[in-house]
């Protein structure tokens, strides 16, 4: 690989401090003190959060009397408590410190409680919020990929490889299948859409998936016993690349804002996050699916491909132990610059005060609309805006990088 296809030293620096900042979020930035000794006992209040919620009761009764009150930083302590770098918890509003800039004289009782980068006009620190709006990013952008990701690898793998003329299926295991798949989602989402729209932190939501996906598989299992009958043992030849294109065709066509905009209005919940982002993933599929099949079509039509058939492997076989691995390197390409999209469109979200109540003070775009308050309180929106833009720009200089790199 030459010089001109590396990977650029700044965006793996951008990247890895994002990732860094999204991991340790709770040691960096956390208004609950790490580490802290009342009436001689040691405790860590601090660090539970990396597992329990800060809101779950405290099995001590002063340690709880402090997190209804919220007086972890003017409880007297045996000694000092120790705080994060950042002693204030993204969306934590101090009430003394309102509307302050970056080093002005503001008032605290410990130099460690002061705001290095400003206060918004609700007292929120705005640290820790662009700490905050590091994880929100980084796990937008896994999320929604992730789940792109695996649409259209599984999409545009068959579309590609099996093509119209290839794809023969049993006709029980089809019309069962069919049928599965939306009686698995009745069952699944349509019928427990009032539990998940009260849903706050996904487990109704992974209980649904485990649901739809058993369901599913439930079906396809009786579709394999009625395929022994023999009206139902014909063999029926699907033209997977023209239904599948469609379908990419169809989501392309579709205004993935508008529809996000509908969805908010249709659930009237303030958990919408995890909602909207899954929503994204959703949408972001076909891009990956046409790229994937482009790729297919030619990996395909190798030698090694032609060899395995001859073998007598199984096209399924073939399809992922053989075919899917030649053509992963143009998915980690689209994945880059779909990365750096998500992030975008999370932050619109933000910026419109759409992502719930959960990323007000947690996200780079809740940040970024306090701009409309005017230029001197610069400070409150330029680092979300640096923020946004060093991302978006290290993930696409890394696009670009494997994009070279496949040319060559």
């Amino acid at each position: 690989m030459s010089n001109s296809t590396k990977i650029p030293r700044a965006a793996k620096w951008v990247l890895g401090i994002m990732v860094v900042l999204a991991l340790t979020r709770d040691l960096i930035s956390n208004g609950i003190p790490l580490r802290c000794q009342i009436a001689g006992q040691t405790f860590y209040p601090g660090l539970r959060v990396l597992w329990k919620s800060p809101d779950a009761v405290f099995a001590h009764p002063v340690l709880d009397s402090l997190r209804i009150y919220k007086a972890w930083k003017t409880f007297s302590y045996d000694v000092a408590p120790v705080f994060a770098p950042i002693a204030f918890s993204a969306g934590e509003k101090d009430s003394a410190q309102l509307a302050k800039a970056p080093g002005c004289v503001q008032t605290f009782p410990n130099r460690q409680f002061r705001h290095w980068l400003g206060t918004d006009e609700q007292g929120r620190d705005v640290a820790a919020g662009m700490v905050a709006g590091a994880r929100v990013a980084m796990l937008a952008g896994s999320v929604a990929m992730g789940m792109a990701l695996l649409l259209g690898l599984f999409l545009g793998s068959v579309a590609g490889f099996y093509g119209d003329d290839r794809l023969r299926v049993r006709a029980g295991v089809w019309y069962l299948g069919g049928i599965g798949l939306v009686v698995a989602f009745i069952f699944a989402f349509v019928q427990r859409q009032y539990v998940l729209r009260f849903d706050t932190n996904g487990w109704q939501w992974l209980q649904s998936t485990i649901v739809f996906i058993g369901i599913s598989l439930l079906f396809r299992w009786f579709g394999v016993l009625l395929s022994k009958i023999p009206y139902f043992s014909r063999v029926l030849l699907i033209p997977a690349d023209m239904l599948i294109m469609r379908l990419a065709e169809l989501f392309k066509a579709l205004p993935i804002m508008v529809l996000l905009l509908a969805l908010i209005a249709i659930l009237k919940t303030e958990h919408t996050f995890w909602i909207l982002i899954g929503m994204i993933g959703i949408f972001s599929w076909p891009d990956l699916a046409m790229f994937i099949r482009a790729d297919m079509l030619r990996v395909r039509a190798l030698d090694f491909i032609a060899a395995a058939r001859g073998m007598g492997y199984q096209e399924a076989f073939i399809l992922w132990r053989h075919a899917l691995p030649n053509a992963l390197r143009s998915v980690l390409i689209l994945c880059a610059f779909g990365f750096g999209a998500v992030i975008l469109l999370e932050a619109s979200l933000s910026f419109l005060g759409l992502g719930g109540p959960s990323t007000a003070g947690a996200s780079w775009g809740s940040f970024l609309a306090r701009g409309d308050v005017g230029f001197r309180y610069w400070w409150i929106s330029l680092p979300a805006a640096c923020a946004i833009c060093a991302t978006i720009l290290a993930l696409n200089s890394i696009g670009a990088a494997l994009s070279r790199t496949r040319k060559d």
